[in-house]
């Protein structure tokens, strides 16, 4: 009976202690469940807030692209102001150049008219008759006074100019489209020797009446980057070499290699860069310039673009005789993605 007892005792704790676990168990799983309710409402939130960073940094993207295109149409805007007084100078040596031959010309066929009356006899052997002799005479005279030799060759040198001039009008106009293009034109092999020309071309508006341009180019290899944006670069610290030269100066630019990397120097002899200002003029929207005329954005689109061919810009100003801009361009990571 004792015996009996205890079985039964033992029966009854054991199925408490069953009932324990079953109880404690189904808290258990009812706190998973909250934790993975939690977990699953954090993982949306976070999905959320990664689609809206994403939202966000494609509109900071957005931003960036039109602040380029912004600063670039203002350096065209810049340009083309000088850009149309330089395009009409070659313009104009044409039109000179088409209207004096023009009247060269109308000299000309006096002259062809005249041997043509001379010519027009009944044969050769009669043009010492006293009759032709006369016509001759008034040829001779006539050449001598239009000066005929001399028209003939003044024109072989007016078309010579006329053709200059517009080969020159039409590779500025050629450089300012090609500036002008908003598109990302990709990655290719460019000489930056090439580019520097074509950077002081697109200033030589600017550099007319302010700078002469002095160009000591080494021996470079071509390197893999973005012409386009590298010439913008180019362009904005060769307008603020001209813009800081109040009267006329020297923009000289330099070429060359060392050790793994091409460096660029582009100096003026403006008056330098004060102190205080040093250290913020690659800073966006930073600019010494009268509020309001400029974005400020100039040169630190220069430091934006050197860095993503993953370069770097210093300048080296002396106060009172100039400042030197450097811009340092790495060659094997351009030969490696070339070689790839």
């Amino acid at each position: 009976m004792a015996h009996s007892s205890r079985l039964e005792q033992k029966l009854q704790q054991e199925i408490l202690a069953r009932k324990n676990a079953e109880k404690l168990l189904a808290e258990r799983t009812a706190d998973l469940q909250d934790t993975d309710n939690t977990l699953q409402h954090r993982a949306q939130i976070l999905v959320d807030k990664t689609a809206t960073l994403r939202q966000e940094q494609l509109e900071l993207e957005q931003v960036r692209l039109r602040l380029i295109i912004s600063e670039k149409m203002a350096a065209i805007g810049q340009l083309a102001s000088g850009a149309a007084q330089q395009i009409q100078q070659p313009l104009g040596f044409i039109s000179g150049n088409l209207n004096m031959l023009d009247d060269y010309l109308d000299d000309l066929h006096l002259v062809i008219d005249q041997q043509d009356q001379c010519l027009k006899t009944s044969g050769y052997f009669h043009l010492f008759k006293s009759g032709q002799s006369a016509k001759i005479t008034k040829l001779k005279k006539l050449k001598k006074k239009l000066n005929f030799d001399f028209l003939a060759a003044d024109m072989t040198s007016l078309l010579d100019d006329c053709i200059d001039g517009a080969l020159s009008a039409q590779k500025m106009i050629d450089d300012l489209c090609e500036f002008s293009r908003t598109e990302n034109t990709g990655l290719a092999e460019e000489d930056i020797n090439d580019l520097l020309d074509r950077t002081v071309n697109l200033a030589s508006s600017e550099l007319y009446y302010r700078a002469d341009d002095v160009r000591q180019y080494g021996n470079l290899p071509k390197i893999l980057c973005d012409g386009g944006r590298l010439v913008h670069a180019f362009l904005n610290i060769l307008l603020n070499a001209a813009e800081a030269i109040k009267c006329k100066g020297t923009i000289t630019l330099r070429t060359g290699v060392h050790s793994s990397m091409l460096w660029i120097d582009i100096a003026d002899t403006g008056p330098g860069i004060p102190e205080d200002k040093l250290g913020k003029i690659f800073d966006p929207f930073f600019t010494s310039k009268e509020s309001g005329t400029v974005s400020g954005l100039g040169l630190h689109q220069v430091k934006l673009a050197v860095e993503a061919h993953d370069g770097r810009t210093t300048v080296m100003p002396r106060m009172g005789q100039g400042t030197t801009f450097r811009v340092m361009l790495p060659i094997d990571r351009y030969g490696d993605m070339a070689s790839n």
